[in-house]
């Protein structure tokens, strides 16, 4: 009941969202927080009976065919906390952000909606309910990616949907050809799928191509990234949500659970995948990387910082070693936080200023001192610098790849990290150590323009400034503590190698 919950919840709060529409936004916005406040409540409960050893499973449908079924395991609990918190920082600085946009009732009820979408995905027992909610949530976001109704929104709104749902139709392929396989059993098991184990190594090298295709299109595989970079069109709130949280997590998501739930790491190391996709992962970072280096504006850099970073998680994962899968888990969640506050903090550049250029940032952090760093804490952890978070995971993916003795990936790690400050450092030098004087000839400034008058260039307001303050300060914390994400993850290993 209490999954029921968690998903009828921010239903019931869309209904409500349409009913007040642009009436009363005070309204609206307290039924989305309560909302998203409650569901975060629960998803703790839910972790409670979890960390007791109660896995809760709730059947929606049963027939001697399929079962759409959910049930919440420890990987469940993790991604279920960390979507629900962010979730709530993300409607938050939405109401800051969307101050003046058109159609706000439609940008807040598909964003809400988004919510239930992306937890039947990750509370999901077997691929066919994944399936389901995963094609749900493709669609949900496509409102969101057109949200400027743009010549320029629409053809990127259309490659979304090329490419996602040429990922979810390959995904549902891949649940056939288990279900083929198996003989009916396509439920998530730790270890992988005991009937897995003796089909023919064709049948499951098919089997991971349509996995890793259902997958890789939301996890932005090179090449199979091409619509993330374009998607940046959305609102920076969406932007965030789906480089942070949603669609992109997902993938990475489903990836983990294919290759430790479906195939288990035994028989994926038996068919030699774990190089394969590796392999896949590390052409990725370093491409990723050096993409981004070429990129002016902010928020296409960061779009190809996270199709880089995304395959550190996937580098991680597919070594199939217990160190290896923790540095992957908490560069799952550390990734998520440091990339919302770039997010958070470049959308609050973009709407105090309209800039959008990266060398636009001259002399911010003298007039947006807390925007700007932290922009800069976020940047230093996404390198993998002390003290902020990412320095811990890549560790222990390094940890991970020196123990199993392949030092190609520790070079690939090492490397894209350092290609990795080349991009994330210039919005850095721009903010703190150049001045309005310094403007290069080719920038024009575009100052703020609000109802009709040019407003002094200054910190966002608070509901926007407040969820980049906590985002950045948990970018150190757990940079210098661990904490609960520290805990989720071992958790998780502990699972999957048990």
């Amino acid at each position: 009941m209490l999954i029921f919950l968690s998903l009828l919840i921010p239903i019931l709060a869309v209904g409500l969202i349409i009913s007040i529409g642009e009436k009363n936004n005070y309204l609206r916005n307290s039924v989305i927080m309560i909302a998203c406040l409650i569901d975060f409540g629960i998803v703790l409960w839910i972790a409670q009976l979890v960390w007791s050893g109660n896995f809760p499973v709730f059947t929606l449908v049963e027939t001697p065919t399929f079962s759409f079924q959910f049930r919440v395991d420890h990987f469940g609990v993790f991604m279920g906390i960390l979507v629900t918190f962010l979730w709530i920082l993300t409607e938050l600085y939405s109401f800051g952000y969307m101050t003046g946009e058109h159609k706000q009732t439609r940008y807040f009820a598909c964003l809400t909606f988004c919510l239930t979408a992306t937890l039947g995905i990750v509370f999901a027992a077997n691929l066919l309910t994944l399936f389901i909610f995963y094609e749900l949530l493709t669609y949900a976001v496509y409102p969101l990616v057109i949200h400027e109704e743009s010549e320029e929104a629409l053809r990127s709104g259309t490659a979304y949907l090329v490419y996602l749902l040429t990922g979810g139709i390959m995904l549902l392929f891949a649940t056939l050809w288990t279900y083929k396989l198996t003989g009916g059993d396509i439920s998530f098991t730790p270890g992988g799928i005991p009937l897995l184990r003796g089909q023919s190594k064709y049948a499951l090298y098919g089997l991971f191509l349509l996995l890793i295709l259902g997958f890789g299109f939301k996890s932005a595989l090179m090449p199979l990234h091409s619509w993330l970079p374009r998607a940046m069109i959305a609102p920076t709130p969406i932007s965030a949500l789906l480089h942070a949280v949603a669609v992109v997590k997902v993938g990475l998501y489903g990836i983990i659970r294919a290759i430790y739930c479906i195939f288990g790491p035994d028989l994926f190391k038996e068919l030699y995948l774990n190089y394969l996709l590796a392999g896949l992962a590390s052409i990725t970072i370093i491409l990723g990387a050096i993409t981004a280096l070429r990129q002016s504006k902010i928020k296409r850099m960061l779009a190809y910082s996270t199709i880089n970073q995304l395959s550190f998680v996937i580098l991680g994962a597919a070594s199939c070693h217990p160190i290896g899968l923790l540095g992957a888990l908490l560069h799952f969640i550390y990734h998520s936080v440091m990339k919302i506050t770039l997010f958070y903090t470049a959308g609050s550049i973009i709407k105090q200023t309209g800039k959008t250029l990266i060398k636009e940032m001259v002399g911010l952090a003298g007039k947006m001192p807390l925007t700007s760093a932290a922009f800069a804490i976020a940047a230093w952890g996404i390198v993998g610098l002390p003290p902020v978070a990412g320095w811990v995971s890549k560790w222990y993916l390094l940890r991970g790849f020196f123990a199993l003795g392949q030092y190609i990936f520790i070079f690939v790690i090492i490397i894209g990290s350092v290609i990795e400050i080349g991009f994330l450092l210039p919005p850095i030098v721009y903010a703190y150590f150049k001045t309005d004087t310094q403007i290069p000839a080719d920038v024009v400034a575009t100052p703020m323009i609000h109802r009709g008058k040019q407003s002094p260039l200054k910190e966002p307001s608070l509901s926007m400034l407040v969820p980049i303050l906590i985002v950045a300060l948990l970018s150190l914390i757990f940079g210098v503590i661990g904490g609960l994400p520290l805990k989720l993850a071992q958790e998780v290993v502990s699972e999957f190698f048990r």
